[in-house]
């Protein structure tokens, strides 16, 4: 998720004291991120600050078709599996790293040993690959074998069909010989095998230049982009509307730009997750059910400005296969609905609490929109069940609370897709996941998974996807709230402006 929300400080005279015209520098645009890491490393950056310059100097072996959810081959010539568990990689001859070497197989296996090997940002992302448990500082990914210069196998743990999707992340990018021959030379300028090279580094402003060497289906238009960092969002934003920047993620408002301004589905979903496993609390689907269609999705929204939009599924857009509405009627705002489903589930011999905590963190804005949704559900059920805010200090706090399963109420949730796949959000619901914080089992749903999941039929494992998650919208573990909107600006230097599937500026596609 993005890292913008809550920064500090002001840079605004900084960085108006450095920008220069962008129409100065033919084809040069300039972009605003927050503060990058330290180390401009693929798995160290992941997708937090930073990620924006990683991503422009790196390629990994499937990207996103420009403009688009879809995926096609980049460094890989072939990606080959007969059960989603063991992968045959064989990648395109003649890619080449900035510094010319050719990019071959051992160069994508030490990346990925590398980057689980210590405590990397984007280490998580690798969990699948068998070994990951395993992992030590002279012994990698067990699910990693070379095969020759430009061949290699991924074994996983279990089979996923989500996996090549995953490997969209610039985190399973590969990392030149040098990297591992000289790591301080490499950090003074890093060298990737993407669209553009490392020029410099000032404090936090990176500087990248078009690499016209580069093996890829789309290259870039821009000759030069300057990643220009911000402590403070809103001063990025008065820089897009003096000129001084071309492109904004994460508009804060949208006044001052002449409708340069766009919006698009963002892969993320909120949620509040039911405590499952305290089964006299939330032990009840219509009880669950009764809560989600006595709030308001449209009033939660609004305060939002275009960011948000109300859930009627578990998976959000732009996920490609999809099912609009899964949710159902759970999911729409229906007072007397609602009353007649806590009116079953006492029927049926369930005791709704009195009172319903709803846990959030006091840290992330949360404040607002929970006591809207507190409100709303208690006025909803008349006196039979009052839902009461329980604010934690930090998120941390908040998933300490949840991963020790003492919640006795629901917890404010969200999660963010690593890769656009089906299986990306289903798979945090099978039993025992690390993030199925609930506790929620069901046999059905995990046998459905496990089907589509081994399942290389594109179509088929769609079908048994879908079908898993009408378990989850009959068992209701989890109440989906709202999806998330990329809303960017950009300047009139610019033109062609298309996102990347999270929100980012495409600058494969982008003209000045």
């Amino acid at each position: 998720m993005s890292c913008t929300t809550g920064l500090i400080g002001d840079a605004s005279a900084e960085v108006t004291a450095q920008r220069t015209s962008v129409t100065a520098a033919a084809g040069e645009i300039a972009v605003a991120i927050c503060p990058p890491g330290r180390l401009l490393e693929p798995a160290e950056q992941g997708a937090e600050c930073g990620s924006e310059a990683v991503s422009a100097m790196f390629t990994g072996l499937v990207e996103y078709i420009p403009g688009t959810a879809a995926t096609r081959l980049a460094v890989a010539s072939s990606i080959t599996t007969k059960d989603n568990k063991v992968f045959t990689v064989r990648l395109k001859k003649g890619w080449r790293f900035h510094d010319g070497s050719e990019v071959k197989a051992r160069n994508f296996v030490r990346a990925w040993n590398h980057a689980v090997s210590g405590d990397q940002d984007g280490s998580g992302y690798f969990t699948r690959i068998a070994g990951y448990d395993k992992v030590t500082a002279s012994r990698g990914l067990a699910g990693l074998k070379v095969l020759g210069d430009h061949a290699f196998t991924i074994t996983l743990a279990r089979p996923y069909g989500g996996f090549v999707s995953l490997l969209t992340n610039s985190a399973f990018a590969p990392l030149p010989d040098m990297f591992f021959k000289d790591r301080a030379a490499y950090r003074r300028k890093p060298v990737g095998d993407g669209p553009f090279r490392f020029v410099s580094r000032s404090g936090d402003q990176i500087t990248v230049e078009r690499f016209d060497g580069y093996g890829g289906a789309a290259k870039p238009q821009v000759a030069k982009i300057v990643y220009r960092s911000f402590d403070v969002w809103d001063d990025a934003y008065k820089a897009l509307v003096r000129g001084e920047i071309d492109f904004l993620p994460d508009l804060p408002r949208t006044t001052g730009l002449n409708g340069r301004v766009l919006e698009r589905p963002y892969p993320g979903v909120h949620m509040l997750s039911m405590p499952m496993a305290h089964r006299k609390v939330a032990g009840n689907a219509d009880f669950r059910r009764a809560i989600s269609m006595a709030i308001p999705r449209d009033e939660v929204v609004k305060p939002f400005q275009g960011a948000r939009v109300p859930a009627d599924s578990f998976i959000p857009p732009p996920t490609p296969g999809r099912a609009a509405g899964a949710c159902g009627k759970a999911c729409r705002y229906d007072p007397a609905a609602a009353r007649a489903a806590l009116a079953k589930a006492q029927a049926a011999g369930f005791t709704p609490p009195k009172e319903f905590a709803l846990y959030y963190n006091e840290d992330g804005g949360h404040g607002d929109w929970v006591k809207l949704v507190a409100k709303a559900v208690t006025k909803t059920f008349r006196g039979k069940l009052k839902v009461v805010p329980k604010g934690k200090a930090t998120f941390g706090a908040l998933l300490e609370l949840m991963a020790d399963g003492s919640p006795k109420g629901m917890s404010r949730w969200a999660w963010v897709e690593d890769g656009l796949h089906l299986a990306d959000v289903l798979s945090t619901y099978r039993t025992g996941s690390e993030y199925n914080y609930g506790e929620y089992s069901n046999r059905r749903f995990d046998a459905l998974l496990d089907a589509a999941d081994r399942t290389t039929s594109k179509t088929k494992a769609a079908s048994l996807y879908r079908r898993a998650e009408k378990v989850l919208a009959a068992d209701m573990p989890a109440i989906p709230l709202f999806f998330y909107r990329s809303k960017v600006g950009y300047s009139e230097n610019v033109s062609n402006v298309q996102l990347t599937p999270y929100g980012l500026l495409d600058i494969r596609t982008v003209k000045a």
